[in-house]
Order: C-alpha cells, then structure tokens, then sequence
C-alpha cells in the first residue's frame, strides 16, 4: 500500500487506478489479478460507462478462470519436437509456440517443446559434431510430434527431409509450415515415388523433378512477404491428372 501512494503522488495517479501485477504460473491468471484488483471499476469510472446498460459492470471470467486452473494441473507431458536452423532464437518461432501451447491445454497436455538444429540431424554432422547429431537423433526419436517451421535458404534442408522421413516411416504426427510442407512434399516424392531428383526450385532452379515451384506472379529472388493469401483461380495444364481430377 505505502508503494501505491509513493506511485500516486509522485506520478498523480489515484491509487484506486493503480494495480499490482506479480508474477504468476500462467499468463491466464493476469486477468484475475486485475479482477480482484477491481481494476474494472477504474475503467469504468475513467471512461465514463457505470451507467451504460448494455456494458457489464462485472467481468465474465469463468473460462479465464478455468483456463488458468487447468494448466496448473497438467502433468501428462506431450513431446513436439522443433526441426529448424533458428533452434537458438526461441522468439523466431514465437506464433508457433504459443499455438502448440493453447493446443495442449485444450487437450489436457503439459507441453515440451525439443529444439532440434536440423543440421544436426545431417550425416556430415555424424562425423564433424558426432555428440551434437547424436543428441539431435535422440530428441527427434522420443517426439511425440515433429514440427518443421517456415524458413528461408538451403541451409540444413537435408536434415528437415530426414526428420520427415523418419516422422513417415514411424507413423509420429507431422506438421510442416510453409517450408516444413515442401520438405515434406519433397520426401515423399523422393521415397515413394522414387522420383530421386525431385526438389523445390526454391533449393534448386533447374531442378530436373520440379515438385514445388514458384508461383508465375511471384518473385523468385525476394525472400519474405512473398506468401499469397486468398483464393485464386489455377489453371491445369494437364486435364488428365489425379490434382484436376480432384
């Protein structure tokens, strides 16, 4: 209390507007924090709406409330491992972390999330960094699901195919983004169809067995930004394949 007044006078703030914010297991208890704080009384009272019928005077947080219950209870862990080149910049894969994570809590799942460098997982790395492919091999193992991210340039792509072809051949959920699902389109191709030159023009322009290609209105040299959103009329140029079939 002595701090809010400290806060109040020097900042002239009335102290029933200012509120502590403490840290708590789960961002899903700020909410909370604020509510028992009466915080929503402060901005009603600031923005002039006590006496507005339709706005609610009290906040409906019973599914904040169970949302932040629940994942304090989760024990059963779920094992995703990350395949990519940026393992050592968390924050580059931050919208990807925080969708593994509402997913889990949905279905009762304390994650834990593996970064694998994919270029562990290559055979060059057996040899030049043998406990660091190790270590990545083991962690790719004992997933419960592989996650391969978007990404740009060749660097370690080898090992990305290899993650997919292990998460294939051993029936372990797979989700490839953006360049995740050409590395995964490119496996297949190349194990199944046993189309062996096959690859993304992205990697190699004058791939002989081009199974990803750029599209015709897209730049071939700009990287980012360059992803299309929304519909778009394609036109086959074959009538009789299984794609125009579909």
């Amino acid at each position: 209390e002595n701090v809010k007044l400290k806060l109040s006078q020097f900042c002239q703030v009335p102290v029933s507007n200012i509120v502590n914010l403490h840290d708590v297991t789960n961002i899903w208890h700020i909410p909370l924090l604020l509510r028992d704080q009466r915080a929503h009384e402060a901005i009603l009272k600031v923005l002039g709406l006590w006496c507005v019928g339709k706005v609610p005077q009290e906040p409906k947080l019973s599914e904040w409330t169970e949302r932040a219950s629940r994942f304090d209870k989760l024990k059963s862990p779920v094992r995703i491992a990350m395949v990519g080149k940026y393992t050592g910049i968390s924050d580059s894969y931050l919208s990807i972390l925080k969708a593994l994570l509402h997913a889990s809590v949905a279905l009762d799942r304390k994650l834990v999330v593996d970064w694998v460098p994919s270029c562990d997982l290559e055979d060059s790395a057996a040899v030049e960094t043998p406990d660091a492919y190790e270590k990545a091999w083991g962690l790719l193992k004992g997933a419960n699901g592989v996650l391969v991210p978007g990404g740009f340039g060749d660097r370690g792509v080898q090992g990305k195919i290899l993650a997919a072809k292990h998460a294939r051949e051993n029936n372990v959920p797979y989700l490839g983004i953006c360049l995740g699902m050409q590395i995964a389109v490119i496996e297949y191709a190349r194990s199944v169809m046993k189309l062996r030159d096959a690859n993304s023009t992205e990697f190699d322009p004058a791939a002989k067995t081009p199974c990803v290609i750029f599209m015709p209105e897209g730049s071939k040299t700009h990287m980012g930004a360059t992803m299309r959103l929304g519909s778009r009329r394609t036109f086959f140029q074959v009538n009789n394949c299984k794609s125009a079939k579909l």
